[in-house]
């Protein structure tokens, strides 16, 4: 048996897997993506959304806060 990815999952690993993804790539997955985007920013992960033209916007997976936290305390 295997499991199904929640939608907030499964748009964390197509955002992590191609790294610009548009909102209508989101639709797709989940009718209420802002709420799932919502979602990742509130664990932690940096998500920029960015208006290109018309209803299109774009999100772009920046990283996790963790990872600049621990690249902080590499460099010290």
């Amino acid at each position: 048996m295997s499991a199904t990815l929640s939608h907030t999952a499964r748009i964390l690993k197509l955002l992590k897997a191609k790294g610009k993804v548009s909102n209508f790539e989101l639709r797709k997955i989940a009718w209420r993506y802002p709420a799932r985007i919502l979602n990742l920013k509130q664990e932690g992960h940096i998500i920029r959304s960015v208006h290109d033209k018309g209803p299109l916007w774009f999100y772009i997976y920046e990283g996790h806060e963790d990872d600049a936290t621990q690249l902080n305390k590499e460099n010290i």
